[in-house]
Parts: structure tokens; C-alpha cells; sequence
């Protein structure tokens, strides 16, 4: 397998660390080949150095920073090469502010929108429009189980994602590309360190690893199913979120402080 998928590409978003890092793992060890995009240099440095020698794959750096749209524009072109096509996207770049709705600037709630909401579906449209000449392609979309509740701008554009997925994968799976967004819940990782928080204190069954995210993530999109939730809990309270009062569901979300 390793050889026949040495010249597929797999485009991570946020490699450096966490879901993304898991993600360069996981496609590693089926034999793909990876662009690796983020933008911090030596975090990322060491996930393309950490697969190559473990994996013997290729493992190409871009550094970006999403919140520029001439670092957008790099992983643009990157999508469109023909000489190495990539095949599968992972839209996995994001962050939470660590307030409060007011206690955010507008600024940084935009630059939110911008990185969650904005970029994913710039580099989905141009990666549909790459892959459905091949006629095959697949791209994962890394949501949140706060999508189907209340939660601020993190939980809005998590959902404009979810939705987005829905409609992309119901429009052009007959043309053999498969579109996912996966919603964890908690997530052992830098998240809340990057917002400067501590991790909420709740039980460790509320608590998922990179790992089982990312290989739900992929078998879902193997499968062509358009939303994956990792995890009986949290299919649980997705379920629940449908038919309890918003209020409830708001009050549960912001018991994680992911805003």
C-alpha cells in the first residue's frame, strides 16, 4: 500500500500539534504523503521529521499563518499543483478566545470567523475543483460537538461547517469525493493551553484522545458519511441537544469554556 499511495497527498491545516499531528500520523502509516501546513516552524519541523523517519514517507512543510490571506493563497496553489495532487484535505486549523461574547473584541471574533469559517471553505472549493476532474478525493472537516448547541462564535461557525460538509458530501459524493466533518468533544490537547486556560475539570469519560478522534474521523469518510461524533457520550448528548431547552444546552457548553 505504502507504494501505491507514495504519490498521494494528504494537506493537514494545523499540524503542528494535537488532532492535526495525529491526523499526519494516521496518513503516514497507510503510506500517503504529506503537505503539512501551520505556522509555527519548529513544532512542525519535528511532526514531519517524527513521520519521515517512522514511516519513510514524504513530508513536505508550508508555513502559513491562515489569519494572512497571502499565506492563504500559498495553500491555495498548493491544492491546485498537478506535478503532486493532493487527495485528501483536512481542514484542522482553529482556536477558541477564552472569554465571553463582549469580553472579545469584535476583531478577534472576525479573525475567528476568518480561520474557522472562511478558510476551511476557501480551501474546500478550491480542492472539490481539483479533485472532481480525477473523479475521486476526499476532505475532512474538524468541527466540534459544540456545533449542535449555544456556545458563541466558536459553536456558529462550528455548525456553518457541519452544514457545509452536509451539503458538499449530498452534492458530489455521486462524483466520488467524500466529505466529513467530524464534531469531538473534549480533546486531549493544546487547546486550552493556547487560550490560556486550564482544562475544565469533568470526568475522564468526557475526555476523547487525538487518536480515537482521528481514526473515527477517517473511517467515517471512508464510509462517505457526512458527520461523525466520536464517542458514545457525546453521541449521547448531540442527541439530547435536539430535544432539550437551549438554555440547557447553552449552560452545558459553557461548562468546557470553548468560545
Amino acid at each position: 500500500m505504502s507504494n501505491q499511495l507514495s504519490n498521494s497527498y494528504v494537506l493537514i491545516t494545523g499540524a503542528s500539534s494535537g488532532i492535526g499531528a495525529e491526523f499526519a500520523r494516521a496518513y503516514a502509516s497507510e503510506g500517503y504523503s504529506l503537505v503539512l501546513t501551520a505556522r509555527r516552524e519548529q513544532a512542525l519541523a519535528a511532526v514531519a521529521d517524527e513521520v519521515r523517519s517512522r514511516y519513510g514517507v514524504q513530508a513536505e512543510i508550508l508555513l502559513a499563518d491562515l489569519g494572512r490571506q497571502e499565506d492563504v493563497q500559498k495553500v491555495v496553489e498548493r491544492l491546485r499543483s498537478q506535478d503532486a495532487p493532493v487527495e485528501v484535505l483536512i481542514n484542522n486549523a482553529g482556536f477558541g478566545l477564552g472569554s465571553s461574547f463582549h469580553q472579545a473584541t469584535t476583531q478577534k471574533h472576525l479573525h475567528q470567523v476568518d480561520i474557522l469559517a472562511r478558510v476551511p471553505l476557501q480551501l474546500m472549493h478550491t480542492a472539490i475543483e481539483t479533485m472532481l476532474p480525477r473523479r475521486r478525493g476526499k476532505i475532512i472537516n474538524v468541527a466540534s460537538v459544540a456545533a449542535f448547541t449555544p456556545g458563541g462564535t466558536y459553536s456558529a461557525v462550528k455548525r456553518f461547517l457541519v452544514s457545509l460538509s452536509q451539503s458538499a458530501n449530498a452534492q458530489y459524493s455521486k462524483d466520488g469525493l467524500l466529505i466529513t466533518a467530524v464534531c469531538p468533544g473534549l480533546t486531549r490537547s493544546d487547546f486550552h493551553q493556547n487560550m490560556g486556560q486550564s482544562e475544565p475539570n469533568l470526568p475522564r469519560f468526557f475526555w476523547l484522545s487525538p487518536e480515537k478522534v482521528v481514526a473515527d474521523a477517517i473511517a467515517a469518510n471512508n464510509d462517505g458519511r457526512a458527520v461523525c461524533v466520536p464517542s458514545a457520550p457525546y453521541k449521547v448528548l448531540v442527541a439530547l441537544s435536539r430535544i432539550l431547552p437551549s438554555k440547557v444546552s447553552a449552560r452545558a457548553i459553557q461548562s468546557t469554556r470553548d468560545y
